[in-house]
């Protein structure tokens, strides 16, 4: 999923709404594919620090990091958002 649409699936873009739209479409992924997805981490966090972006912020640019496995191959990606903009 694009993480930009992430970032917007939800009223304000809220961190927290953010990180359970990602984990939605990641457990939607995993229930639907013969393989097994298996989730090691989701985070939100801050580019400039990579410090955990706290549920009470209300916009920002942020990663999206994701890492997990499909069988023995394990996937990792760190998508840059925005959350909470108006696009």
């Amino acid at each position: 999923a694009d993480a930009q649409a992430v970032a917007l699936a939800r009223p304000n873009g809220a961190p927290a709404a953010v990180r359970a739209t990602a984990r939605a479409i990641l457990d939607e992924a995993a229930a639907r594919d013969r393989h097994p997805l298996v989730l090691d981490y989701l985070a939100l966090v801050d580019p400039a620090d990579f410090t955990e972006i706290p549920d009470d912020r209300e916009s920002g640019d942020a990663i999206l990091a994701v890492a997990a496995r499909v069988g023995e191959t394990r996937l990792i990606d760190n998508i840059p958002l925005t959350f909470g903009a108006l696009t």
